[in-house]
């Protein structure tokens, strides 16, 4: 009876043994945080495929153009989408930079284990979502016309039943990117050529979500408001 028992206990520890090296192996697993195939970029892998694409890293006002806006701007930075037969170790990213200049859109597909740039491709016409330094310039343009205010403080009043105080603590205003196609029949004038140039229009409430009765329009690529309300003509 004592050997089965010292038996049952040796067999208990090494039970308890394995049980903390798969915990601890399990541990360790899970804060491993490098990426993998599939997974999404991590900051890091973003950042150096930003550098490897000689692509400018956004935002500063020293190279900020006639517009407000830098020259050149990343807009994102994503996962490259390789083919079901790739090797599923490969880690590439895409590039998308915007450059004012000429309202060109460039896509560099960067190998971030070699660093090399394996692509790159460059057109007009298709406009990402905008990014933070974008829809802040878009917003100071807008709120910097006269036009706009005077109509807003109207609007406002109309459908809250109360004056307009202050901009920034009463509204909620989102920008995002126009294109003429999406409106064919009444987009005209300077406006027909948002799609091409990068413009921005606005969804505009209050802060207890009562829709403003206007839609205005900044052309981004020239730094100007082309409309108070609704769509150029």
């Amino acid at each position: 009876m004592p050997a089965r028992k010292g038996a049952k206990i040796v067999g208990a520890l090494v039970v308890v043994a394995a049980l903390a090296a798969v915990g601890s192996s399990f541990a360790g697993a899970q804060s491993d945080d490098t990426r993998r195939g599939t997974d999404p970029l991590s900051g890091d892998e973003q950042s150096a495929a930003v550098d490897e694409a000689g692509a400018a890293s956004g935002g500063g006002t020293e190279s900020a153009g006639a517009n407000g806006l830098p020259e050149r701007l990343v807009l994102l930075v994503e996962r490259h989408e390789e083919a079901k037969d790739a090797d599923p170790a490969m880690r590439r990213a895409d590039v998308y930079e915007y450059s004012y200049r000429d309202d060109t859109l460039t896509t560099s597909v960067v190998d971030l284990d070699s660093g090399r740039v394996d692509e790159t491709t460059s057109g007009q016409g298709t406009q990402l979502p905008l990014v933070e330094v974008e829809s802040a310039r878009a917003r100071d343009l807008l709120f910097a016309d006269q036009e706009f205010t005077g109509r807003l403080a109207v609007e406002f009043e109309a459908a809250t039943g109360r004056p307009l105080d202050d901009p920034s603590a009463d509204l909620l205003v989102q920008p995002i990117v126009f294109r003429a196609d999406s409106m064919p029949v009444v987009a005209r004038g300077a406006a027909a050529e948002c799609g091409v140039k990068r413009c921005a229009q606005f969804l505009i409430q209050s802060t207890d979500h009562l829709l403003i009765n206007l839609f205005p329009l900044v052309d981004l690529s020239d730094g100007v408001v082309l409309t108070a309300d609704g769509v150029a003509q």
